[in-house]
């Protein structure tokens, strides 16, 4: 080994191991801990940039509501092969401003492919030949707030948003009753509760079961007070759009947090142009709150089912119907048809308020025959996504998933379905329990590794109402003491709504008692025990439940050894592009001036050139085909131009022929060139 790349290698190895010492140094999300805020972020990456000039460039794809930059890192090496011409892997993260972890693993990933190029052949092969854009942190806004002195698990960015519909911003958040800096939840004796403390293990809720002779107790509310005097709690907070759910497909028309219209924040317009501009990208991995890596989506195309945590929904469940607060009102629980112009809502039942799945006669009569957008993912590509699944478990080691949700109007949505590339999402992280927790020999209960299987100990004794659906039933009154559930999307004790209004939704059973074993076993601190507080508005209330820090993230003791596995299956990623070869090439004198020109394309790749949702959506131009020689010259065969729409990897090729004139010793260049694939060149010599 020559001196100088072993002093690169010595320089480059102990970077990669300063680096994710750092990261790991502390376990909590507090300033000059082991997660980044957003100063640190940006120094650390412009100090990568600046170590490493012929291979990384660095660029702000555009700035949030409050001026922070949302960095891209573009690592290729400089050559002969513009970038844009080359196949790419997009890596974004934290979209969710409670995910840090998302950003700590993309960091991790830029560290490593920068510390092993030149020494490890993968990596050099990856920088070489394609391209990595990685995005560390896509909400810069809404992450620093996990580093503020109350950490409150904020997923949205900070563009105000009047969630309550009473014509002011941002006015009722969370007070941190116990000083303990987290907000979690309180729990209240209440004779109208719906609670009661689970028998398995005291710190954890059950809704009561009336069939078995179980009376509720509590109630469950955010921390904090009723600031507005609504009869709501915490539920106009500082804030408004998850940036996961303000993305084109499957988007989640007027829920909570999903902003105005879909790509309504600077945030994701600004990665939406971005996308445009770069089609070189052929692959999307995404660190968020859902996944389709652990568990990849199904035979029939549906990804697995949500993971969430029962006791912080039961109490956000507190606030339904909160957003009808500034609405006028007609008759008992209605509302009349001026409720959209007055307080920006809809009719209830009307195709807006329904994600528009409601239509006319005369409006399905024109959309017969006509292709609705696809919504599982394509049968045809889940091979490709089972294969990758497999080996991201084999390299990082996770095979149960932590706390997750169903996405909706997630970017990886957008990049599959919309942008037409393989688009994979994971949490990054995941939990290992016991030996003495498991069930049937497997860790964590359920069926083989990596299956999402509800917790035998949840079901019926969830907090928020155990099976798949739950009926809200809101009252008037919402104060303490008023109404059948106390606060629960009554209006409030002004008494604006009347009569009872029922909302059935599907509800996916939590793992509150799963996780909590895993926190008991992993990270004791992130489960805050219940403690005695006096509440202005409630009296005697117990605050406590699962820390909003530690419900989204690992300890970050973790960070370097699940940033070493995530940057392994990165350069993974990175073997997996289509490859377009010009694999043989004939010439056929046949005599008077006349040439026969043979050729094979081939796609010597494990992905095909476009996946079958990308040719469904049209989202992939075709591959083009193109003998560079004057169209009339071309007597018979093939085009001088032609396009194949997609071609399957492992060597699969396809043939062209052409009956040209010319003279022996002629050149004439065949290009292909792939949005997906790069481009193949050759000169064919007539002879």
């Amino acid at each position: 080994m020559q001196y100088n790349t072993f002093k690169r290698l010595i320089i480059s190895s102990s970077v990669l191991i300063i680096f994710l010492l750092n990261l790991s140094s502390a376990g909590s999300c507090q300033p000059g801990g082991g997660y980044l805020t957003y100063d640190r972020l940006t120094s650390t990456i412009k100090s990568l940039v600046s170590q490493h000039p012929g291979l990384a460039r660095l660029e702000s794809l555009g700035q949030t509501a409050k001026g922070r930059d949302l960095w891209v890192l573009t690592l290729a090496k400089e050559n002969t092969v513009p970038v844009s011409e080359r196949p790419g892997l997009l890596i974004a993260a934290n979209f969710e401003g409670d995910h840090l972890i998302g950003s700590s693993l993309a960091l991790a990933t830029a560290v490593y492919l920068l510390a092993g190029y030149g020494t490890d052949q993968e990596v050099t092969n990856c920088l070489d030949q394609s391209v990595v854009y990685i995005i560390p942190r896509m909400n810069p806004d809404g992450a620093e707030q996990m580093f503020a002195p109350i950490v409150n698990g904020q997923k949205t960015n900070t563009t105000p948003f009047d969630a309550d519909n009473d014509g002011r911003l941002d006015e009722d958040g969370p007070e941190d009753l116990n000083g303990d800096g987290l907000i979690t939840v309180f729990r209240v004796k209440d004779d109208k509760g719906l609670y009661k403390i689970s028998t398995e293990d005291p710190l954890l809720m059950k809704k009561a079961e009336p069939s078995k002779g179980e009376r509720g107790e509590y109630s469950i509310y955010p921390e904090g007070i009723d600031n507005d005097k609504d009869g709501f709690i915490n539920e106009d907070a500082a804030g408004g759009t998850d940036l996961n759910r303000n993305f084109m497909h499957a988007y989640p028309y007027y829920k909570e947090n999903a902003g105005k219209y879909m790509v309504s924040e600077p945030e994701t317009r600004a990665l939406i142009e971005w996308m445009l501009k770069h089609r070189n990208v052929a692959i999307v991995l995404t660190y968020g709150e859902s996944d389709n890596l652990i568990t990849p989506p199904n035979t029939r195309g549906n990804l697995s089912s949500d993971r969430p945590l029962d006791l912080p929904r039961a109490a956000i469940a507190q606030n339904a119907g909160a957003n009808k607060v500034g609405m006028i009102q007609a008759g008992r629980g209605g509302f009349d048809r001026f409720s959209f112009m007055m307080g920006g809502g809809m009719p209830r039942g009307s195709a807006a308020e329904t994600g528009g799945t409601q239509t006319t006669a005369a409006s399905s009569r024109a959309m017969r025959g006509s292709r609705t957008a696809a919504t599982t993912f394509n049968t045809a590509d889940l091979d490709y996504f089972t294969k990758v699944s497999e080996k991201y478990k084999e390299l990082t080691g996770i095979r149960t998933a932590p706390v997750l949700r169903n996405p909706e109007g997630a970017f990886f949505q957008y990049a599959y379905f919309q942008f037409g590339v393989p688009s994979f999402s994971t949490p990054g992280w995941g939990i290992v329990l016991p030996p003495d927790t498991t069930r049937r020999g497997r860790p964590g209960g359920g069926r083989a590794p990596g299956n999402i299987e509800a917790p035998a100990d949840m079901g019926a004794n969830a907090a928020a109402g155990g099976g798949q659906t739950r009926t809200v039933q809101t009252t008037g009154g919402g104060g303490p003491g008023g109404g059948d559930f106390p606060g629960s999307g009554g209006m409030g004790t002004q008494g604006m709504q009347s009569g009872r209004q029922q909302e059935t939704e599907s509800l996916t059973p939590g793992i509150d008692a799963t996780f909590l074993k895993y926190l008991k076993a992993n990270n004791p601190s992130g489960f805050v025990k219940w403690q005695p507080v006096k509440h202005p508005e409630y009296g005697e209330v117990e605050v406590g439940g699962f820390s909003p820090a530690d419900i989204s993230n690992p300890p970050a003791g973790q960070i370097q050894e699940l940033g070493t596995g995530h940057a392994k299956f990165a350069v993974f990623l990175t073997t997996l592009y289509a490859k377009i070869t010009i694999a043989k090439t004939e010439v056929i004198n046949e005599g008077g001036g006349l040439f026969r020109i043979k050729a094979d394309i081939s796609n010597e790749g494990f992905l095909p050139m476009a996946i079958r949702q990308g040719v469904q959506a049209r989202a992939v131009k075709p591959t083009m085909v193109q003998l560079e020689i004057k169209p009339e010259k071309i007597l018979s065969g093939n085009n001088k131009t032609n396009f194949i729409q997609s071609l399957d990897g492992s060597g699969i090729r396809v043939s062209y022929e052409w009956l040209v004139k010319g003279k022996s010793g002629d050149q004439i260049p065949l290009k292909v060139v792939s949005e997906k694939a790069g481009t193949a060149t050759t000169n064919i010599t007539l002879k």
